[in-house]
């Protein structure tokens, strides 16, 4: 028994070191694949700091001015505009767009339309319809992102009518809707309690081949639910499945 618990014990003390000298080549492995990379990580980061310091050199040789990105002074305001937006401050957005106009910095689509956003989330459809007005007067076209930011001013307050007379406004411009620019203008209907409208909506959508997602047709349900008409609300329901 003494000499088979020896034994044993021999057998165990040589697996173990085994496993040690294992280790200890896999550990050494690894330092030098890890020393590899890191001299080549070096050779290229000394490569990449050559080269900037020779055209460095060649800009001061030359004369010229080193290029870098310069944010102009409208995308300042259209930064401090979306801050405005997302607070639904559409009184001080519609200041900083007067304070920049009365400077002569001249706004692009993103800024009339980030003013818009402001005064879609305040509640003022009256706001937002203005400056889209005030921006086309500036020569400046309104695009998709443009209409569906009109488009929820108007869903927030149940304009229906309004709602409609922007989807037709896009169709005479050319201007293509999408997916939700329909969900938004359902959805317009919807919190009206219109529930005609709001299948009008859905199937102009559906004609055009615009393709409606999980929202469109729970928005479109939500007006059947909110009109209590059920049996159109199934078939909303239908066709979403066989979609």
């Amino acid at each position: 028994e003494t000499r088979e618990w020896a034994r044993e014990a021999t057998n165990t003390r040589g697996r173990e070191r085994t496993r040690e000298r294992g280790k200890e080549r896999t550990d050494r492995r690894g330092k030098e694949r890890a020393g590899k990379r890191a001299g080549e990580s070096d050779k290229r980061m000394s490569e990449a700091t050559h080269k900037r310091v020779k055209g460095a050199r060649g800009v001061q040789r030359s004369g010229r001015k080193p290029r870098t990105y310069q944010v102009t002074a409208h995308e300042e305001y259209n930064v401090a505009m979306n801050a405005c937006a997302k607070a639904g401050q559409a009184t001080e957005a519609i200041r900083l767009l007067e304070e920049m106009e009365e400077k002569g910095i001249v706004g692009d689509v993103v800024t009339y339309t980030t003013v818009m956003n402001a005064c879609a989330n305040a509640g003022k459809v009256a706001g937002a319809m203005q400056v889209l007005k005030k921006m086309e007067k500036k020569g400046i076209a309104g695009n998709v992102v443009t209409y569906n930011t009109l488009m929820n001013a108007c869903a927030k307050a149940g304009k229906v009518d309004e709602a409609k007379e922007l989807l037709e406004e896009m169709d005479e411009k050319g201007i293509a809707g999408d997916v939700v620019t329909y969900t938004t203008a359902i959805n317009a209907c919807a919190n009206a309690g219109n529930v005609g409208d709001a299948m009008g909506v859905l199937k102009e959508m559906e004609k055009k081949g615009i393709a409606g997602n999980v929202r469109t047709y729970t928005t479109a349900m939500n007006a059947c639910a909110n009109a209590g008409n059920v049996a159109e609300a199934r078939k909303v329901l239908e066709e979403m499945e066989r979609r």
